[in-house]
């Protein structure tokens, strides 16, 4: 199965870190972000990834090259910086490079998956698409995915200013997802789109089935410097 990682975010809230280097190539424990993603991704049985790059592409292709070194085949697929077209529009230009189903994550979350059962699950499921979801806890809201007892998206809210935490967290968007390579055909050339704000919630209104994977497993969106702090220090206790 390949995977696109969508990689072209211009990390604005890492500043002064991403004013010279990309976001992914921030390192955590002596590498890059991307390449403990895409590490992850080879352990989990995925060789095959396309790199949707946008915002200083350079540096991401001098560390990765082919993907040789790393065990894995890397394709590139680009954006213009000065039009960038959100998380599913960065991966309209990898159309031509899939052809069955496929995962999308982004180049800035590490996690712990089991991702070839999420794959069986997407597949005995028949669903059009599947969302990795996880339990978000605190203030800082996020999305809340609302899911029948078998597990099908009934409702995606995206970053609501305020979030029912009944049980104490809600189920929200992990960011990791596996779609059935129709999915190019509700994402438009030249537009710009993002999974979670345009193309979930049209999807749920044509009545295309959505399923979701909870899993209560490590995430670390690398969103800014605390989160960024927190993650090293993950990953040195891991190391330890």
């Amino acid at each position: 199965m390949k995977a696109i990682i969508v990689a072209g975010g211009t990390g604005g809230r890492l500043r002064p870190l991403t004013d010279n280097i990309p976001k992914p190539m921030i390192e955590i424990s002596g590498k890059p972000i991307l390449e403990h993603i895409i590490n992850f991704l080879g352990k989990n049985g995925v060789k095959d990834i396309i790199l949707a790059l946008c915002h200083l592409p350079e540096p991401i292709m001098n560390y990765f090259k082919d993907g040789k070194d790393f065990g894995v085949n890397i394709t590139y697929v680009f954006e213009d910086p000065k039009v960038p077209m959100g998380t599913a529009g960065a991966i309209f230009s990898a159309r031509k490079h899939i052809s069955d189903t496929f995962i999308v994550e982004y180049a800035d979350t590490l996690r712990e998956l089991d991702v070839e059962e999420m794959i069986k699950f997407h597949k005995a499921s028949g669903s059009f698409a599947t969302i990795n979801a996880y339990q978000h806890r605190g203030i800082n809201h996020k999305s809340t995915l609302h899911f029948t007892e078998d597990n099908i998206l009934t409702k995606f809210e995206e970053r609501q200013t305020s979030q029912n935490l009944e049980k104490g967290f809600a189920w929200s968007n992990a960011a990791f997802y596996i779609f059935n390579p129709e999915i190019f055909e509700y994402i438009n050339e030249n537009t710009k789109s993002d999974f979670s704000h345009d193309i979930f919630p049209k999807l749920l209104s044509l009545n295309k089935k959505i399923s979701v994977f909870p899993t209560t497993s490590y995430l670390m969106d690398i969103g800014t410097i605390e989160s960024l702090e927190k993650a090293r220090e993950d990953m040195a206790k891991k190391s330890a």
